[in-house]
């Protein structure tokens, strides 16, 4: 079983047992309490000649763990400084020690629109991610059915949630390109393999003839391969690894 296979079958453990605690009505009657923005998660990153998406995460499968004195709050005050558009943070429990706490409380604490990173299967995730005070959520096309991805972005349009699809190739292009309002998101990392190749992004975004937002994601280390993507009318950038570690201004 790939990798990929793991999480999402763990996603789906850990979603009962957090049912069991708290119910999708227990969510929605609390979201109604609420009144809650309509997200700027995509004004925060349009018409920019550059724009990143700082991404927030302790681990990953494949790096381990990235940031020993983990500090959310103080890395998003970080992202603010320095000039990020927007803020990606990662919520899934066990492969990626992510937690909603981390975003609850950046959310307290920073000006910046969230992208709430997980492995979204199921809609109460979507009514969750609100309730948290994402401001987007993810939805990748190759753990989801073309008819839960229709029913996820109903939801989130519902609930004034922006939302970025996440592909990996051609095949998958095609199967999202009828979403005009979507952020549409180019993983350059592999998610079966983990390998990572940059290009990817300018071999879709090449075939690419729509006028969403697109988003590189993955394998960004450098001032230069931002440069580089640039250079192909990609202008907004998803960054983790590097930006946890503190190396990427040092490249």
């Amino acid at each position: 079983m790939s990798i990929l296979k793991k999480i999402v079958e763990n996603t789906r453990e850990n979603l009962k047992a957090k049912k069991a605690k708290l119910s999708l009505e227990d969510v929605k009657s609390s979201l109604k309490k609420l009144d809650l923005p309509k997200s700027n998660f995509k004004s925060s990153i349009s018409n920019k000649d550059e724009a990143i998406i700082a991404e927030i995460k302790k681990a990953s499968p494949s790096a381990g763990v990235i940031s020993e004195n983990f500090n959310p709050v103080e890395k998003a005050k970080e992202y603010e400084s320095v000039g990020a558009a927007a803020l990606s943070i990662l919520t899934e429990e066990d492969f990626f020690l992510g937690s909603i706490d981390y975003l609850k409380a950046v959310k307290r604490t920073t000006s910046l629109p969230i992208l709430r990173k997980d492995f979204i299967i199921d809609e109460y995730q979507i009514y969750e991610s609100k309730l948290i005070g994402a401001d987007c959520i993810l939805l990748i096309a190759s753990i989801l059915s073309d008819l839960q991805i229709e029913e996820f972005v109903k939801i989130a349009k519902k609930l004034e949630l922006d939302y970025l699809i996440e592909i990996h190739d051609e095949k998958e292009l095609k199967r999202v390109v009828l979403y005009k309002d979507a952020l549409i998101g180019v993983n350059n990392r592999n998610l079966n393999t983990f390998e990572v190749d940059l290009d990817n992004s300018i071999r879709i975004k090449n075939l690419f003839k729509e006028k969403n937002i697109f988003i590189a994601e993955s394998g960004i280390k450098s001032i230069d391969d931002i440069n580089y993507l640039k250079l192909h009318n990609i202008n907004v950038f998803l960054i983790g690894e590097s930006l946890m570690r503190g190396d990427f201004f040092k490249k």
